[in-house]
Parts: structure tokens; C-alpha cells; sequence
């Protein structure tokens, strides 16, 4: 059973109009934004987790180069 993005409600499929609509806040998606909507939730994660790693990783190059490089 497939979720809102929004709020988490239940998504009901309504044949009529071929789209799912949130039971709880009223939102409806076609089968291609719903899924854009999953992406976006779980692309933002990654890559916020990956811009931590890279960030850390290029301060820890910065930090053991030699004093005179830092500059």
C-alpha cells in the first residue's frame, strides 16, 4: 500500500480519475509524480550524507598537508 509523501496518510487509487489520493490531507499524484516524489526524499538523504563525507574527507587532506600548502 503505497504512502503520501506529504503526510504518511494512506494513498487510495481512484480508477476514475487514475490517480491516488491521500485519505488524509487531500493530495493527489499520478503514478510518474508519485514516484518522482519517493526519489526526491530518498535522493536528498544521499547525497546530503555524501556531501558530509566528501566535506570531511577534504578538510582531513587539508589539515595533514604541510603548513606552507595550507595557505
Amino acid at each position: 500500500m503505497p504512502y503520501c509523501t506529504e503526510c504518511g496518510g494512506k494513498l487510495v487509487w481512484d480508477r476514475k480519475l487514475r490517480q491516488y489520493s491521500c485519505e488524509s490531507c487531500g493530495m493527489t499524484f499520478n503514478e510518474a509524480q508519485l514516484s518522482a516524489a519517493r526519489d526526491r526524499l530518498y535522493v536528498r538523504n544521499d547525497d546530503e550524507d555524501e556531501r558530509k563525507r566528501r566535506r570531511h574527507s577534504e578538510y582531513l587532506d587539508w589539515w595533514f598537508k604541510d603548513k606552507k600548502e595550507r595557505r
